[in-house]
């Protein structure tokens, strides 16, 4: 199976997804998210540079978890929106 390449949006979203974990993340050093994640620092890392545009949902809830950051501040930050689209 053959993956699509990622649109331009998807690119921007993975990017902003990044830059809001890494504002969430302060001062506490990667290796500290990393090992009260249960992530590899690496995978932390790729994230918050843009790297995994796509990350699974159970590894930014783990991230979130640690963070004390509600995914859906993520999703907005990510999106740009400001309401829930959830219904």
């Amino acid at each position: 199976m053959v993956r699509e390449a990622l649109s331009e949006l998807e690119r921007a979203r993975g990017l902003a997804l990044g830059a809001a974990l890494r504002r969430a993340r302060g001062e506490m050093p990667v290796r500290e998210l990393a090992a009260r994640s249960g992530l590899a620092a690496e995978t932390i890392r790729k994230i918050e540079r843009g790297r995994v545009p796509t990350p699974a949902l159970f590894t930014v809830a783990a991230i979130t978890a640690v963070l004390d950051v509600p995914l859906d501040d993520l999703v907005r930050a990510a999106t740009g929106t400001t309401t829930s689209a959830v219904a």
